[in-house]
């Protein structure tokens, strides 16, 4: 095994490129170390960050897993290997190495954050919730966080409560446009129609074919009773996502009202 001061070099080396985002170059001095050193969990873990920005998810697993078997509590390696399962839709799997990343470090915002995340997917509401309030206690200011608690709340019928969540991401960025179609969503929850389709349409001016903005639209319309309008939105909406639009509009009870009318039946057929 070469000397410590040899292999830091390495290392230093190797990171350097990586701050340049050169990771090719970066990962050519890790491996050296790692031939000098294998159970080095710094730069392994190091080639691994490396690996993920060349989008070699598997190759930067393999360094992750191999960190765990020489440092079982190794709090980023876990939260990585977390985020590999999370992409592979393996949200369950994901959870358990977040919640050992926990374990170590119960206020690790990385693990708490993507924790959350993955439970939205669980439709885990509850502890998705509970991870991103804790996110939120130590940064407030998380945009991201806010954004998917007011998401969540949304999903648990809070409508009030999850339009001040988006109203808070507005004020700090007003140009966030999932921010204002989900404000708008909100706004369409509590009945407050008018207010959500004058944002729907400040939305539609810069993006005319978004068949989902198109569709929140009609939604709104059918339900201030304006169904030739809704219908024709509707048609407008499943022109440009087809399959998908039909399946949300046959069982969105939004349409219950028109859903008799022969126009809507050929539409959504």
């Amino acid at each position: 095994m070469a000397d410590k001061d040899s292999i830091q070099k390495i290392i230093a080396e190797g990171a350097s490129y990586a701050k340049l985002e050169r990771h090719k170059e970066a990962i050519s001095f890790f491996d050296k170390a790692i031939k000098q050193d294998p159970e080095n969990t710094d730069v392994l873990y190091n080639k691994g960050m490396s690996l993920l920005a060349l989008k070699k998810n598997k190759d930067a697993a393999s360094c992750f897993e191999k960190i765990i078997s020489l440092d079982p509590n190794h709090t980023d390696a876990l939260n990585n290997l977390g985020n590999h399962h999370a992409e592979s839709q393996e949200f369950a799997k994901a959870v358990t190495y977040y919640d050992r990343a926990l374990a170590n470090n119960p206020n690790y915002i990385p693990a708490l954050y993507n924790k959350g995340i993955a439970s939205i997917r669980l439709e885990k509401y509850d502890d998705a919730i509970n991870c991103l309030n804790k996110v939120l206690e130590q940064e407030p200011e998380n945009m991201q966080a806010t954004y998917y608690k007011g998401l969540v709340l949304g999903k648990q019928k809070k409508h009030e409560e999850a339009l001040s969540y988006f109203d808070k991401i507005l004020t700090k960025e007003p140009d966030n446009n999932e921010a204002i179609f989900y404000k708008a969503t909100e706004l369409s929850e509590l009945g407050r129609h008018q207010e959500a389709i004058e944002i729907f349409d400040k939305i539609l001016k810069e993006h005319p074919k978004n068949g989902t903005i198109i569709y929140a639209k009609a939604r709104s319309k059918a339900l201030l009773g304006q169904n030739d309008d809704a219908l024709i939105l509707l048609a407008q909406a499943i022109s440009h996502y087809g399959k998908t639009i039909k399946k949300w509009a046959a069982t969105d009870l939004a349409f219950d009202k028109i859903k008799g009318d022969s126009r809507f039946k050929t539409v959504v057929k």
